[in-house]
């Protein structure tokens, strides 16, 4: 089954209630293989942990305060290596790496339609946590952890539209409105 990308954009959402079944690993390879498709500073920087161990989920969900919401039996942890050479940009390899891994989930959002699964972007969690929970070595920095798995059926969720979820848009400098529909 092929997903309009318009419509996987317009349907896409944070789950936070999830089926009780494993990830079947076609499924998880082909998430995978959209990480891998995003933008990416210089090949090797990043790194992907996937847990799926029943007790390390539930240890998460204890130490990591953003996973205490939900049920997903799969995250992954998109993770960049500052030990390679710094690399050419105005901020640097930690913003770049950083912009690199939240295209990489935007990816992951997308394919997760396709594939009728659900994620949910974690925040609530500080670095030290999960490298302590995962053993990564101090020169691999978690950028993003992700929860994955099957959404539960949901109730029909009233749709998010309306100016108050627009970003502000300006034209040419701050405070000139973009109009739409120029020509």
């Amino acid at each position: 089954m092929t997903i309009e990308l318009e419509t996987a954009m317009r349907k896409r959402r944070m789950h936070r209630e999830f089926e009780d079944r494993a990830v079947d690993p076609a499924d998880l390879d082909i998430m995978l293989w959209s990480v891998s498709r995003a933008q990416q500073v210089r090949p090797g920087y990043r790194h992907v942990v996937v847990v799926d161990d029943p007790g390390l989920m539930k240890t998460a969900r204890e130490v990591l305060p953003g996973f205490t919401t939900n049920n997903a039996p799969m995250m992954l942890v998109l993770c960049s290596d500052l030990s390679l050479p710094a690399v050419d940009s105005p901020g640097g390899r930690d913003t770049a790496t950083k912009l690199d891994a939240g295209a990489a989930c935007a990816h992951l959002g997308l394919i997760a339609q396709q594939l009728n699964m659900g994620l949910c972007t974690i925040t609530g969690w500080s670095i030290v946590a999960v490298q302590e929970l995962l053993g990564l070595p101090p020169h691999l920095r978690p950028d993003v952890t992700v929860a994955i798995g099957y959404p539960s059926p949901v109730k029909k969720m009233k749709s998010v539209r309306g100016p108050q979820y627009l970003p502000a848009v300006h034209h040419n400098d701050f405070g000139t409105t973009y109009q739409q529909g120029r020509s």
